[in-house]
């Protein structure tokens, strides 16, 4: 049996109320909040939360690939998929690919390492959609759009959701695009996108998949498709001949946004929330083409369900100001926070210590200590360390808050975090008020762009209240 077997999704805490845009600009907005990514938050920081989440208390040493999907990487030529492969932990002959241009890029690469798994080139792999999409302030897009992430695992063993049929369609269509001589996305002829594009493309794949799969539109429990606006899937579910209010899984417009190629990933998630053994689901996205998923929920599923979206998206931090939003997308000016350039000798020198997360131990004694050395600072004892890989949850030892760090956001809580297993660290917090990180606060190691320096961006870990 092939199928995936375990969803995890990440939803930055701050939240942008599509009021405050509306105000800024004397127009409507819609109703509810976006999803905003932070001041050290972009589609890779996005991603390795997502994969923390799916994976959970597994081992990531059990992966032999993972597949990266977005269409806003922070980078235009460096692998992403690498960087959150090690920050994952997952062994170093991991295959790894990135998937863009596309909104259907993350299930595009779902269905890529399901067909890899099925053909016996992956043992089990994960998948792993990010986006920070950024529309031009006044647009029709930019209260529309949410950042977030989701990770599915694909394997053979402990599977939730087993692959029974797979479509695509693919033809040009000029609907939401971006040149590589722009910064926001452009949106094209949007109503006659959603009826000619998407309409004829998702329902031509969804029709393709059911077709292969013998399952008759009535059959399908869940129907997750990914739509560039809030009727356009509505209208697909009819036109092939599903109950928009029965079958279809609602969007995350008024609580988060349309996220982009992580989309279908989470949708995928809130079926599979209350899914029942035996129930057929459809997974769809579109963009130049569609591809569509049959997916058949399993009994392993109770017990391994996702956490419920809910829960993920609860606990917003509210942007006071929508120019603070600009400002932290870079829309305007801010204050440059530059650092140190990171050599790439140094960088492979502490790799395995800065993105793996690796300690020591002391063989003497026991201590496990952080950064890795030689010497232990408990016994003193010289050359006898064993490398312990850290745990990723703690509590708040100590702390101060640092009102003149040059960082773009102050004050900056600073912590001293006790590991759950061992080890101490020193880091800065974030995604946090004043008011939550006291000691005690049980906290979580969340990887973060730190600064900028020689012209690349350079990441580490921060904590945040767990």
């Amino acid at each position: 049996m092939v199928g995936v077997t375990r969803v995890g999704t990440y939803f930055p805490r701050r939240r942008l109320d599509r009021a405050l845009i509306a105000q800024a600009w004397g127009a409507r907005a819609g109703v509810g909040v976006r999803t905003v990514a932070g001041l050290g938050e972009d589609a890779l920081t996005l991603a390795v939360d997502a994969v923390a989440d799916c994976v959970g208390d597994g081992d990531p040493q059990a992966f032999d690939a993972l597949y990266f999907a977005s269409t806003s990487s922070p980078y235009g030529e460096k692998q992403v998929a690498s960087l959150v492969a090690t920050a994952a932990d997952l062994p170093r002959t991991a295959a790894v690919a990135d998937f863009g241009g596309s909104v259907r890029a993350g299930l595009a690469a779902l269905r890529a390492a399901l067909d890899g798994v099925r053909a016996g080139t992956i043992a089990s792999g994960l998948v792993v959609a990010a986006d920070t999409r950024l529309a031009e302030p006044a647009s029709e897009l930019e209260a529309l759009l949410g950042d977030g992430a989701a990770a599915v695992a694909v394997g053979r063993d402990g599977v939730v959701a087993e692959v029974v049929a797979t479509a695509s369609v693919s033809e040009e269509f000029t609907h939401v695009f971006r040149t590589d001589a722009q910064r926001y996305l452009q949106l094209a002829e949007p109503r006659f996108g959603a009826t000619y594009g998407y309409g004829r493309d998702v329902a031509d794949a969804v029709g393709a998949a059911l077709r292969k799969a013998e399952l008759p539109p009535a059959k399908v429990a869940k129907l997750a498709l990914a739509a560039p606006d809030a009727r356009a899937a509505a209208e697909v579910a009819k036109r092939i001949g599903c109950e928009p209010g029965r079958q279809l899984v609602p969007s995350l417009l008024a609580e988060a946004g349309f996220l982009g190629s992580p989309d279908p990933l989470v949708l995928l998630a809130r079926a599979l929330e209350d899914a029942a053994p035996g129930d057929f689901l459809v997974v769809g996205a579109w963009g130049e083409g569609a591809d569509a998923l049959v997916l058949r929920a399993t009994d392993a599923l109770p017990a391994r369900r996702p956490r419920p979206l809910a829960d993920r998206l609860a606990r917003p931090l509210p942007v006071p100001s929508y120019e603070r939003y600009l400002r932290a997308r870079g829309v305007l000016p801010a204050e440059s926070v530059g650092g140190e350039a990171v050599t790439s000798v140094l960088e492979w020198k502490e790799l395995r210590q800065d993105v793996r997360l690796y300690g020591s131990r002391c063989d003497a004694c026991g201590l496990v200590q952080y950064p890795q050395a030689r010497v232990c600072i408990g016994c003193q004892a010289r050359d006898r360390m064993t490398e312990r890989k850290l745990a990723r949850r703690g509590t708040v030892f100590t702390f101060t808050v640092d009102h003149l760090a040059p960082v773009p956001e102050l004050p900056m809580p600073m912590a001293v975090i006790d590991l759950e297993g061992g080890g101490r660290v020193y880091l800065q917090c974030t995604d946090a008020t004043l008011d939550e990180v006291k000691v005690g606060t049980p906290v979580t190691l969340t990887f973060r762009r730190l600064h900028e320096g020689g012209g690349n961006r350079n990441y580490f870990w921060k904590a945040r209240p767990a």
